[in-house]
């Protein structure tokens, strides 16, 4: 038996840290966000096709952070003032979507189903790009 080496498990995924691990308005962000059960549920009622995993749309956001980041400034502070820049919006949308989302019913409008699906997407998707933000604020300038 080989003793135990951290390298060796470099190549697993990782899961998502749980929201405790979060900013805590980030993580009363990940808390409202209604579960795929809900969204599935509200895509069916949309008449919409269903939205992805959770860990797909946040691979999305991450990937799409990542390209739009233009260079980022070597100071900590400048880099991180830029970071946050671009993510707010992001932020701001997840927030938006959750404060106008309709509570689930069985006998609901379709266009108030997708404010579910939307919000389900927003918060997944500001997670990913929440992640490739602290990944260039901590990479090597």
């Amino acid at each position: 038996m080989r003793p135990f080496s951290p390298l060796s498990l470099s190549g697993l995924p990782r899961p998502y840290r749980t929201a405790e691990a979060y900013h805590p308005a980030f993580a009363r962000l990940l808390r409202a966000c209604p579960p795929r059960t809900h969204a599935l549920q509200a895509a069916r009622l949309a008449l919409l096709p269903p939205p992805e995993q959770e860990d797909s749309i946040a691979r999305n956001g991450h990937a799409l952070f990542l390209k739009l980041m233009p260079r980022l400034p070597a100071t900590h502070r400048e880099r991180g003032a830029m970071l946050e820049e671009a993510f707010r919006p992001l932020l701001l949308t997840a927030t938006d979507s959750l404060e106008t989302m309709p509570t689930l019913t069985l006998d609901m409008e379709p266009d108030a189903a997708q404010r579910i699906v939307e919000a389900y997407v927003a918060v997944h998707w500001a997670r990913g790009a929440q992640a490739a933000a602290m990944s260039l604020y901590n990479a090597p300038a």
